[in-house]
């Protein structure tokens, strides 16, 4: 039986690591990017530099793979319409509709009866004021195109509610700040047979609003353990969605809320690369590609670091061994708070991370 060849949207440290990923599974890719020289181009066995807007590209390359998938949300939702059929998108368009604005992804969240911070749209100043005198402590969101704390203001003190305003520029959201005791994410994924698994449960640790450290597995209640999946399974069946996705989640003292959804592979998932059986990497091409998805063993407790920006000069020269596994995208320049690898430290399964 002849492999798919899957398309993926989007061309960064997550679709090159798809790729490989498929190649793991004797299943062959084909990246599309605005961007020459981007990481999964070094990867992936074809590779398409072109705009998302260039109908006439997107729809050959539809034509040229069996699957589409795609590595980061913000995909405009205009190239996913250039594709003519739409049984090939896996996730499918629901899912990236969804994510894409924080207000919906709210709205759908409190339908189901997940708790969430308590909001509000922002359409004025004034609502800023109305948010601020309610929520006291408070941050602001847009709407659309935030990731990495991009698109946030904190609103402590602050009285100029209009300067405020203009600075956000777009549509956004008002969150009443959450005393969280600390951060998780559910790495989930669903297949075309609607068979489901997760993998254990890591802990976050977020530096300047970026993604640091995440330790796995954690130590929870089993009250918070099964909060946790059956949120995450409600989410990805209600989605009908057919690959990988992440669900962030504050933990308080007395509930669990979650904070977004991502409708992909996640960077907290990264340590399952060297720590379990299969990847959430294998794990979605399988999905995307219509085959069976596995049930993830942990072989190592891992504590994964992002390396950003100039924290890679400490790495570049260094080779893996069998405590720890170097992972660098081949970026063609360090920027401050930009990805530029990760690092997964593998323990033996009884070593404990209770004290992160």
């Amino acid at each position: 039986m002849t492999k798919p060849i899957i398309g993926i949207l989007g061309g960064g440290q997550l679709g090159m690591m798809l790729s490989d990923a498929a190649k793991r599974v004797g299943i062959k890719t084909h990246v599309y990017c605005p961007e020459d020289k981007c990481p999964a181009s070094f990867s992936s066995d074809f590779f398409t530099k072109e705009d998302y807007n260039n109908k006439a590209e997107i729809e050959r390359f539809s034509k040229q793979v069996d699957y589409i998938t795609y590595e980061f949300e913000n995909i405009p939702i205009e190239t996913i319409d250039f594709i003519k059929n739409n049984k090939k998108i896996r996730p499918g368009k629901k899912s990236l509709l969804l994510t894409q604005d924080r207000l919906t992804e709210k709205e759908f969240l409190s339908s189901l009866n997940i708790p969430i911070a308590p909001y509000m749209a922002i359409e004025t100043a004034n609502d800023i004021e109305k948010a601020h005198k309610e929520f006291k402590d408070c941050i602001i969101k847009t709407r659309t195109l935030g990731y990495d704390g991009k698109g946030q203001e904190s609103i402590e003190n602050q009285n100029n509610y209009s300067e405020v305003f203009k600075k956000i520029k777009l549509k956004s959201i008002i969150e009443k700040k959450i005393p969280f005791e600390f951060e998780v994410s559910v790495i989930i994924a669903r297949d075309l047979e609607n068979n489901i698994h997760h993998y254990p449960i890591g802990k976050n640790v977020h530096q300047n609003h970026i993604l640091k450290h995440t330790y796995t597995p954690i130590q929870l209640t089993d009250e918070q353990t099964n909060k946790l999946i059956s949120y995450s399974k409600r989410i990805i069946t209600e989605l009908d969605h057919v690959g990988v996705l992440a669900v962030e989640f504050f933990v308080t003292k007395d509930s669990i809320l979650v904070n977004e959804i991502a409708p992909r592979v996640h960077n907290s998932g990264h340590w399952t690369i060297d720590a379990c059986d299969v990847s959430q990497f294998e794990q979605h091409i399988l999905c995307v590609a219509g085959e069976k998805i596995k049930k993830p063993i942990l072989n190592n407790n891992a504590h994964m670091i992002n390396l950003i920006g100039d924290d890679i000069k400490e790495w570049i020269d260094k080779s893996n061994t069998d405590n720890f596994k170097i992972h660098l995208y081949n970026k063609s320049e360090i920027k401050e708070g930009r990805k530029m690898g990760h690092v997964t430290y593998l323990f033996g399964k009884q070593h404990s991370f209770e004290k992160v």
